[in-house]
């Protein structure tokens, strides 16, 4: 809920709106371009979150930082048309020609009457100072007892109702009736009123206690009022701009007051009288129905079309001529008769009761500064034309008898000793001689070596220093009358100062030609000290400044090319605050008590400030749905554990905000995911399948480049997919550990087989190699003998073995050893036994055997 603070600031602007008076108020129409469904809208309410619901001929719409969702019968309403919302703590009470529903979180349930489900049309809604629904059902009246339940109230009207309303000081629940106003009091009492008491023949349509305790009602032209403990109503119909709207809802606003639908705009009841709101302040239509103003200061207009005032109805904005020239307001001030005055494309205005008027004699001249003297005498210059003047009781301005020298000049102003400065293009600072009827050249460009030197304001501070922006620099004059200059050498920025705007210590903010923001300095002993700098981003929208002013408080405004900044506490204004152009113009500020004028390239733009400097907290960021696979989640959440198939979610997340709808700034984070914060591109943040895990979805809202609210959250858990649950986890593991356990038992068993091979063949070779051993040990044995002493024939050649035979010697060898004979002859047997054959055959060569 919105602090104390915030409320008095919503009910200063509530009863000041109409009464500042003058100018046109900046209504937005929102419409299909900002996002709004198509349908007539019938009523507007605010839920305990700060988002708004309006009931339409076609749905419920909630409405949220330029997002919009439809409820219809489709989503569980009994009938799409919602001609009345009431937010309560308990959700929204919605009469319907099918009865009267409650819906909370997306959840709709019927009302039970004397314990019978409401299914017949409900008709009007209020709610008591007991924080308890009242409705009626025909000639009916019921009142809440609990949640659902609704008891009838004990009364007996003679027709169904036209309207309810709770007295918010009396604390009585007041019916009109065809008959008139009854009354039921907290303490069971009741009264009535008639037509003898004052109220309309045909009885009152409308009626509403105001925060005064004056009761209103009317009808059609008729409007009429009893005072608190009077007993007669009075006739106030001359308050009326047009005929009371039928079928229409007055709002009580939180200051009291009273906000009445017409047919001719709105009338707002402030203390009794009468303020009209309509086409010629700014209302972009005639036929209201309602009015609703939101927790942040908001006023929302429903008629034809949606209506929103922009910035809380602080801003004002004056056109200037016929709307094809004169619009740009060059330069503001305020005469002795403390009218505003300023200069434009098209000559001088003065501002009065009945809006602009022309200062005669300047039609068709830019005014680029004016200012009226002690005597009466207004000087009005020109940069690209001569200076004009108009003396006292003159009517016409004309050309003031400057010579050369009054032409092109920057500025004009008086100092406290009456003395008339200007600020020359090319000439330097000029003082205007009201005894020799001339202007003297007070700094001129030769001082500083320079050609041309062009002075652009002159300002004198507390201590009667006059100040000077020049283009060769800071140009101030101390008390021994000497000007100084303070150049980049002294520490300002390397480009021509425009101006000066001081404090109310004795420094001064000065700024420049080129966007480089401000510099704070401070002149003593005639030396310069800078004190500090602001550029953007500190307290400022953008570095090209235009023009600077401070309040009585002290507080430093600065306009700009992005509209207006005010410095500590900081605050911008521009165009969704009501300004009609942000573009502003060099010199055009004026800082009073109350308010700031600024001059702009599409007229004059006033600006309220707030009684109060407490800046407004940070916007509290909300998760609107939560979509997991084909579910759409409303608040309260409760994801708990989602499937794998579920794992996509997206969240769709705003700000009840709409001040400043397009400076809203969203960051969010899934914790589990990711640990950095990242700024949401439009409203909706998705996450693809998810792997299985703990999150938790986290989003915070700020406006601009101001701190970050509360943080909203919705935690839930991913379940992995079956494959990666902790079961098929386990089955893995235990085939993993089974089919290990099976490879070590092969791998065992293909060892064994092998150590069992292995063995065999160890065996097998070894049998042989026994064998193939005892062979060797019996071949060596035999060895052994052959190689010892043979008994043979010298004669036969036979050989004696050892048991004393005597065996061929091939015989023996044979036995003994591993040697085969084959039978051949030699050549001397051949001659000797077959003579004949060997001499047939060659000869050998010598040493052949």
């Amino acid at each position: 809920m919105i602090s104390f603070l915030r409320w008095v600031l919503a009910a200063v602007l509530a009863t000041g709106l109409a009464a500042q008076g003058g100018g046109r108020l900046p209504f937005t129409v929102v419409g299909p371009e900002q996002g709004l469904p198509a349908g007539t809208i019938a009523c507007i309410a605010q839920d305990t979150d700060g988002f708004l619901w309006m009931g339409t001929e076609g749905g419920l719409l909630r409405h949220s930082a330029g997002q919009w969702k439809v409820w219809t019968t489709k989503d569980g309403l009994p009938a799409d048309y919602v001609p009345q919302i009431l937010a309560t703590k308990e959700g929204l009470w919605i009469p319907s020609i099918r009865g009267l529903v409650r819906f909370k979180d997306g959840r709709v349930d019927q009302a039970l009457l004397d314990g019978i489900p409401s299914t017949s049309g409900a008709g009007h809604l209020a709610l008591d100072g007991q924080g308890r629904v009242w409705t009626s059902v025909g000639a009916a009246l019921y009142v809440q007892q609990k949640g659902l339940s609704f008891t009838k109230v004990a009364w007996h009207p003679p027709a169904a109702p036209f309207a309810l309303c709770a007295g918010p000081l009396s604390g009585a629940m007041y019916i009109a009736s065809p008959a008139g106003i009854h009354a039921i009091y907290p303490d069971g009492r009741s009264e009535s009123w008639g037509p003898a008491d004052g109220l309309p023949q045909e009885g009152p349509r409308l009626v509403i206690e105001d925060g005064q305790g004056r009761l209103w009602a009317g009808t059609g032209r008729s409007l009429a009022m009893k005072e608190p403990g009077g007993s007669r109503f009075l006739d106030q119909s001359k308050e009326l701009s047009g005929s009371l709207s039928p079928a229409s809802l007055p709002f009580l606003d939180r200051d009291g007051s009273v906000w009445l639908p017409t047919q001719s705009g709105i009338v707002h009841l402030v203390e009794g009288h009468a303020e009209t709101i309509g086409r010629a302040e700014g209302l972009p239509f005639r036929w209201v129905r309602t009015i609703f103003r939101d927790s942040e200061g908001t006023l929302w207009v429903v008629g034809p079309d949606l209506a929103r005032l922009d910035g809380g109805g602080r801003v004002r904005n004056y056109g200037v001529g016929d709307g094809s020239s004169g619009e740009t307001v060059w330069w503001i001030t305020r005469d002795p008769k403390d009218q505003i005055l300023i200069g434009t494309d098209d000559g001088a205005y003065r501002l009065g009761p009945a809006g602009f008027q022309s200062v005669p004699g300047t039609e068709g001249w830019r005014i680029k500064s004016l200012a009226e003297d002690h005597l009466g005498t207004l000087w009005m210059v020109n940069t690209i034309g001569p200076t004009l003047w108009m003396r006292p009781g003159q009517t016409r301005a004309e050309k003031a008898p400057l010579g050369d020298a009054g032409s092109f000049v920057n500025s004009v102003m008086e100092d406290s000793r009456h003395e008339v400065w200007f600020g020359h293009t090319r000439l330097g600072l000029l003082r205007w001689d009201p005894t020799a009827r001339r202007l003297i050249q007070e700094v001129a460009p030769a001082r500083f070596g320079v050609k041309d030197l062009a002075v652009f304001a002159v300002k004198e501070d507390t201590q009667g220093r006059l100040w000077a922006g020049s283009s060769a620099g800071l140009l101030v004059r101390g008390k021994d009358s000497n000007w100084r200059l303070f150049t980049t050498q002294d520490g300002l920025e390397p480009h021509n100062v425009r101006g000066v705007a001081f404090l109310p210590d004795g420094s001064a903010w000065v700024h420049y030609q080129e966007p480089e923001g401000l510099t704070r300095v401070r002149v003593e002993s005639g030396r310069l000290t800078v004190l500090e700098k602001r550029t953007k981003g500190q307290g400022l929208h953008s570095n090209l400044i235009y023009a600077v002013g401070t309040d009585a408080a002290g507080k430093v405004w600065a306009t700009t090319d992005r509209g207006m900044d005010r410095l500590d506490p900081p605050l911008h204004v521009g165009r969704e605050d009501g300004m009609a152009n942000e573009d502003c113009s060099v010199h055009a500020l004026l800082v009073e008590p109350g308010h700031v004028w600024v001059g702009t390239g599409a007229g004059l733009v006033r600006y309220d400030p707030s009684p109060t400097t407490t800046p407004s907290p940070a916007p509290e960021a909300r998760v609107l749905e939560v979509t997991t696979g084909a579910r759409t989640l409303l608040p309260p959440y409760a994801l708990g554990t989602l499937s794998h198939r579920e794992g996509t979610v997206s969240f769709r997340v705003s700000a009840p905000t709409f001040l400043h709808e397009r400076g809203l700034r969203i960051q969010i984070r899934l914790v589990g995911l990711e640990d950095t914060w990242h700024d949401l591109e439009g409203h909706l943040a998705r996450y693809a399948s998810l792997p299985g895990g703990s999150y938790r979805f986290e989003a915070r809202a700020a406006q601009d480049d101001g701190s970050f609210g509360p943080v909203a959250t919705v935690a839930f858990r991913v379940r992995p997919p079956w494959w990666l649950s902790g079961w098929a986890l386990l089955i893995y593991g235990l085939v993993g550990v089974a089919g290990v356990y099976g490879l070590i038992r092969l791998r065992v068993a293909a060892l064994a087989r092998s150590k069992a091979a292995l063995e065999s063949e160890v065996a097998n070779r070894t049998e042989e190699l026994q064998a193939r051993n005892a062979e060797l040990t019996t071949a060596l044995t035999q060895v052994k003998q052959l190689s010892g002493l043979l008994p043979i024939c010298s004669c036969c050649k036979k050989i004696r073995d050892d048991r004393g035979y005597w065996n061929q010697i091939e015989s023996y060898i044979s036995s003994h050893s591993e040697a085969d004979f084959t039978h051949g002859i030699c050549p001397e047997c051949t001659k000797e036994m077959f003579p004949d054959f060997a001499s047939k055959r060659p000869t050998p060569p010598e040493g052949a055997s």
